[in-house]
């Protein structure tokens, strides 16, 4: 079986889409109608800010990475035209694909696209239960994150 991980591009906006539902359902079962149109067309409205890989394997769209890169910043002892900061916001792999090498595959690829992007750190939020992977694939433990939960604004 082949891994193969590519960058995705506009032709890839609905497969984005569907593996950003299929993330969200195994994360906490959210669903929508007309989820997949909304997702492909704001990730192509915002795709450059949105760089996205995704993982195929035997002919399956195995899973996708997705990180948001900030714009240009400033920051004492860093060099004009670098951004910085990469976070990673999603990194999910379809659960009958796992413990092929797919997480740590589109891991490598961003990591790989980032040399030539400026940017100095990768940073991402690890859910329990992940903290072996990321410890083998090189990711320590930094300042703890914090979430505050908003409810959603009324229509």
């Amino acid at each position: 079986m082949s891994l193969r991980i590519v960058r995705a591009g506009p032709e890839d906006a609905f497969i984005v889409a569907a593996l950003s539902l299929q993330f969200a359902i195994a994360v906490d079962g959210s669903r929508e109608d007309g989820y997949l149109d909304r997702a492909a067309e704001h990730w192509l409205r915002h795709r450059e800010q949105l760089p996205t890989w995704i993982a195929e394997l035997a002919g399956s769209h195995a899973g996708y990475l997705q990180a948001t890169l900030p714009p240009e910043s400033t920051w004492p002892g860093q060099p004009i035209g670098t951004r910085g900061r990469l976070w990673i916001h999603a990194l999910y792999v379809a659960a009958d694909q796992r413990r092929r090498g797919v997480g740590a595959a589109l891991l490598g690829a961003c990591e790989s696209w980032t040399k030539g992007a400026g940017v100095g750190v990768i940073r991402l939020r690890c859910d329990l239960g992940a903290e072996e992977f990321y410890d083998a694939v090189g990711y320590a433990p930094a300042a703890e994150v914090r979430q505050k939960r908003l409810r959603p604004p009324s229509p």
